[in-house]
């Protein structure tokens, strides 16, 4: 039994004349006919009550045809299903992300992308920076946002945020008031910092202190942005920091440009042997959605 059959049935059922059942699927009456009458000897049973004047569905014709209706529109949705699956906008998505994203690229893109593909599921796990990756190479997510490098062989990543790295001081701080610093005036200051195994701005910071010619002195090592913002205000030390931390201080920090510092940049990351419709539309989305913040 074809599609087709049943499609010819269907429509024979709502027109009950074989004239505009036949004229309505664009063929001749005697092909229509011949579909009905091999319908009816395939199932063994008698569809329609015809006669010169009417055509009539029988009542098994009648459970017929809402069963047919069933099928029908069951390969309609399928359809539907398969092409909005082969465009990425259906599915489930992964994502994996470090704090510093949720306060710079994440709101656009997950505002764009959820505009645009609003049936897709999206799976969001906060992680430190180091579990991104190994979360990628393991398949527990899908796609991730993190600080470059990452030379995994198996991750490809791209660029799609770079922002200053300013210092964060307390507001009675003597360069206070100062309106441009060189990195080299903070040699002499306690410095709060990240945790050096969870975070890559770590090693990019030092390195530039010591072109700078200095070994800064650390009398604190913290996991959590917001908590180096806290212990700042407090006047443990001073912090350098992505300049999208100002989005969360608080009272008693102040934030200033200081020359010889490097960018932070933020990545998105996939694994490179993944070739599904639905990261292609997630990658799509991610570099229209900073090209417009930008």
């Amino acid at each position: 039994m074809e599609l087709k059959t049943l499609r010819y049935f269907c429509v024979l059922a709502e027109e009950l004349h074989f004239g505009r059942a036949a004229s309505r699927l664009h063929i001749s009456q005697p092909p229509l006919s011949r579909q009905i009458a091999n319908l009816e000897d395939e199932l063994g049973i008698v569809l329609f009550d015809r006669s010169q004047r009417r055509v009539e569905l029988t009542p098994a014709g009648e459970l017929f045809l809402r069963h047919s209706h069933t099928v029908l529109n069951g390969v309609k949705d399928a359809v539907h299903a398969v092409r909005q699956a082969g465009r990425g906008e259906i599915g489930h998505l992964s994502i994996g992300f470090f704090l510093g994203a949720t306060y710079t690229l994440m709101p656009d893109i997950l505002g764009s992308f959820r505009a645009h593909s609003p049936n897709v599921k999206l799976r969001l796990q906060d992680m430190g920076l180091p579990e991104v990756p190994e979360a990628l190479v393991q398949g527990s997510i899908d796609v991730g946002f993190l600080r470059p490098p990452i030379t995994h062989q198996a991750i490809s990543t791209e660029l799609l945020l770079r922002e200053p790295v300013v210092a964060a001081l307390p507001e009675t701080h003597r360069f206070a008031r100062s309106r441009r610093l060189k990195l080299a005036d903070l040699a002499d200051e306690p410095f709060v910092t990240f945790t050096p195994s969870r975070s890559v701005l770590y090693s990019q910071i030092m390195s530039a202190c010591h072109d700078a010619g200095f070994q800064p002195y650390v009398v604190q090592e913290i996991r959590r942005p917001e908590t180096i913002i806290g212990l700042v205000a407090a006047g443990v030390g001073i912090a350098l920091v992505a300049a999208s931390a100002q989005t969360r201080a608080g009272k008693g920090v102040v934030f200033k440009k200081v020359s010889g510092l490097p960018m932070a940049e933020i990545a998105v990351a996939w694994r490179r042997s993944d070739e599904s419709p639905l990261l292609k539309s997630f990658l799509r989305t991610a570099r229209h959605a900073m090209k417009g913040a930008r």
